[in-house]
């Protein structure tokens, strides 16, 4: 497991939403809320400078007087867009009035960028209620949708940049914890704590549920939760990532899926405690775990082998993550006013064995095999002796005309034969499929 070199800056905000731009500009969002709490609510385009270890304010935007903090973003693949989540002020909100997704350009200069402008805003949430509000947006892969997720159970599609609505709203009776959409923009996930909703977004069927997994799939005896869900990308394209939590004993599970039928691959317990936040790289190649042990955790997307793990990585909890389109860092964000940023190797070497493991493997084979030889000879030994006394207890019986010298008498010793036992087979009904064994693990 290798040791990325690691720096934690405060921002001055609780931070809601972070993301990495095409130029690897970091875009953070958060604030005090849209009480008077003396805490700005704002985005904020950042340089970041390794050598001083340090994060240089480039471009803000303050969220007007009144209004909610960004609660959740996303940047766009390619240009230089970010779509934010911000409630308007409570009259607005009381009066039915609320365009919470708004989409921001941000002007760019010379490599530097040196303002946010608000470009568009549309409403989903119907809510007159002030403390609901926009929980998740996503893009697509290539940029061209971008999908919607509200905490009073609303999800919508758009098309990207004209933002027309790619389809009828979709409702849920619970909150929307997360949204993604398939590689080929044709279906959209759902998350709810108790289900993962696979949605059409294409043709005249768009806003169809067509298949819906219960939590309770991966495994009846557990309370569990559904926490967030990604496609995979690259390698592992065929590979859904689902995050799920313990209810009734606190953990953290990564459940892999075939995308296309939600069927369980496997269930990898990477947490003791909750996930909060999870994020992939662009390729696809890397899984970051956030816990509410205040851990950050990378695994391999395709082996879920540890890459590394940073531990106290903020003193509250974790609430976004993200890794820049190079896939050479990564930024976490807590609502303890910090951003940590983790600096990645090109690629992580190889996963190492623990030397006594690997000593205590050998020195039990090496006497596995001793034991079987010792007591294959033991065997021979003894079948030999058993020869020899019923050799020399058989009476001889000579027939001859003439005298012939005993020297001469050959006597005939049938060799010994060897029963050949064959290794019982064992059959393929004991052995139970990977999806079985995972969540028996559980």
């Amino acid at each position: 497991m290798l040791n990325c070199p690691t720096f934690s800056v405060s921002v001055g905000i609780p931070i809601f939403g972070l993301g990495f731009t095409s130029t690897n500009h970091l875009i953070i969002g958060g604030g005090g809320g849209g009480g008077r709490s003396g805490v700005k609510n704002k985005l904020s385009a950042y340089r970041i400078d390794g050598k001083r270890r340090d994060l240089e304010e480039e471009a803000v935007y303050e969220v007007p007087e009144g209004e909610d903090a960004p609660m959740c973003l996303a940047v766009h693949p390619t240009d230089h867009s970010v779509v934010a989540g911000i409630n308007a002020s409570k009259k607005e909100i009381e009066a039915g009035v609320n365009k919470h997704c708004r989409v921001f350009r941000v002007t760019e200069e010379k490599w530097v960028y040196v303002n946010f402008t608000l470009h568009n805003a549309v409403q989903i949430s119907t809510s007159k209620k002030e403390e609901e509000y926009q929980k998740v947006v996503r893009f697509s892969e290539d940029g061209s949708l971008v999908a919607v997720g509200t905490s009073d159970g609303h999800a919508e599609v758009f098309k990207y940049p004209s933002f027309e609505s790619n389809g009828p709203t979709i409702k849920f009776d619970d909150e929307v914890l997360d949204v993604d959409i398939g590689l080929e923009n044709d279906k959209l996930t759902c998350v709810t704590r108790d289900a993962i909703k696979l949605v059409t977004i294409r043709g005249k069927n768009s806003g169809k549920i067509l298949q819906t997994l219960p939590v309770s799939a991966i495994n009846k005896k557990r309370r569990l939760q559904f926490r967030s869900f990604r496609y995979g990308r690259g390698a592992v394209k065929d590979v859904g990532f689902a995050v799920v939590n313990g209810v009734d004993k606190p953990a953290g599970y990564v459940v892999r899926l075939n995308p296309y039928t939600f069927e369980t691959i496997k269930v990898h317990q990477v947490s003791k405690k909750p996930i909060t936040a999870m994020c992939t790289s662009f390729d696809g190649a890397i899984l970051a775990i956030a816990s509410s042990d205040l851990s950050i955790t990378l695994f391999d997307a395709s082996s879920m082998q540890i890459l590394t793990h940073i531990k106290n990585a903020h003193n509250f909890s974790i609430t976004s993550m993200a890794i820049s389109t190079d896939r050479r860092t990564l930024a976490s964000g807590s609502a303890d006013n910090t951003c940590r940023i983790i600096f990645l190797p090109l690629q992580f070497p190889p996963i190492s064995v623990n030397p006594f493991h690997t000593l205590f493997l050998a020195l039990a084979i090496a006497g596995t095999l001793l034991w079987l030889t010792t007591m294959f000879n033991a065997g021979d030994l003894d079948e030999s002796f058993a020869q020899e006394r019923t050799v020399s207890s058989r009476p001889v019986k000579v027939v001859a005309t003439t005298k012939i010298p005993l020297s001469n008498v050959i006597v005939p010793v049938s060799s010994p034969t060897t029963e050949f036992v064959p290794i019982e087979t064992i059959e393929s009904s004991t052995f139970v499929s990977q999806s079985t064994e995972a969540r028996d693990e559980l």
